[in-house]
């Protein structure tokens, strides 16, 4: 019997101490285990503004050319066309390698994270911590001046309760913590703006391709009279009435930005750790980035 209530109150014990471990606020694995999403997140995020700048680049190319179809063109007007619009995409490709240098920035930022997360040479690794967070922030005033398609990042960034650090042990974690935990914050959000900027672009620019190719392939052979349809304008019509928003690198970055800032976001609110729904997310950004760099054969911008 005694054996038996030693060992109930033993339980009873372990129970109670896991609770108030639960309680108590986010933990220094939870840290470090948000640091290395972190890093395999920005690891992948350059590609997804290659992507970007692809499509982009892909869908005026398309415009331009069912421009040359319209009654009236003029081949002057769309060479003075072409020529403005390389040097927009020009300026796009440094606006879009400052974003790439400040994920760069937020790779470095999420490694020296985990070192101190792990106790790993902690002094180091918070005055590298410390470096990076400064020169994150100083890339900021460069950032809200990028603007896209007239789209600007506007660095309002959304209220944010301070980080949680009573419960982490980690000395030199919990003082970085309170001197820079919101230098990352922003990063991601100034990230997830610019992820949200160039998804809404992409939205748009699916829908006026659509929008062309009902042209071409149904409103085109329908007014020539003198001819017949062809064989298959039903289907192509139903096919085009039916298309479904596809998932591409840029809703999947978007969407893992957005479990990023969550993960973040209950670290400090004390509500534990999203890190499975995170891990999620960067997992399937990877596989559609993997999927279209096939299809595209790799190249780069």
């Amino acid at each position: 019997m005694k054996e038996k209530a030693f060992s109930i109150g033993y339980l009873i014990l372990a129970v109670l101490v896991l609770g108030l471990t639960a309680c108590a606020g986010p933990q220094t694995k939870d840290f470090a285990e948000f640091a290395n999403s972190g890093i395999r997140f920005t690891e992948q995020t350059p590609k997804v503004y290659d992507y970007a700048f692809r499509q982009e680049v892909n869908a005026d190319s398309a415009k331009i050319i069912s421009n040359r179809e319209l009654p009236g063109a003029s081949g002057e007007l769309l060479a003075e066309s072409l020529e403005g619009k390389n040097t927009e995409f020009l300026r796009r490709l440094d606006d879009f390698n400052l974003m790439k240098k400040h994920a760069i920035l937020m790779r470095s930022y999420f490694m020296v994270l985990g070192k101190l997360a792990s106790g790993e040479n902690t002094e180091e690794a918070g005055n590298a911590a410390a470096s990076i967070a400064n020169q994150m922030e100083n890339l900021v005033p460069q950032i809200t001046k990028v603007a896209v398609l007239g789209k600007s990042v506007t660095g309002l960034l959304q209220p944010f309760t301070k980080i949680t650090v009573g419960a982490v042990t980690n000395a030199a974690l919990k003082k970085h913590l309170e001197q820079h935990g919101d230098s990352i914050r922003k990063a991601i959000d100034l990230q997830r703006e610019m992820f949200q900027i160039l998804r809404n672009i992409e939205i748009e620019q699916d829908e006026i391709a659509g929008k062309q190719r009902a042209k071409l392939v149904l409103e085109k052979p329908l007014k020539n009279l003198k001819n017949d349809l062809p064989a298959n304008w039903s289907e192509q019509r139903l096919a085009l009435l039916t298309v479904s928003p596809t998932e591409t690198p840029l809703s999947a970055a978007l969407q893992a930005t957005q479990e990023l800032q969550e993960n973040l976001r209950s670290l400090a609110l004390n509500q534990g750790s999203t890190i499975d729904r995170l891990e999620r997310s960067i997992l399937w950004m990877n596989a559609l980035i993997d999927a279209f760099e096939k299809v595209q054969g790799g190249a780069k911008p």
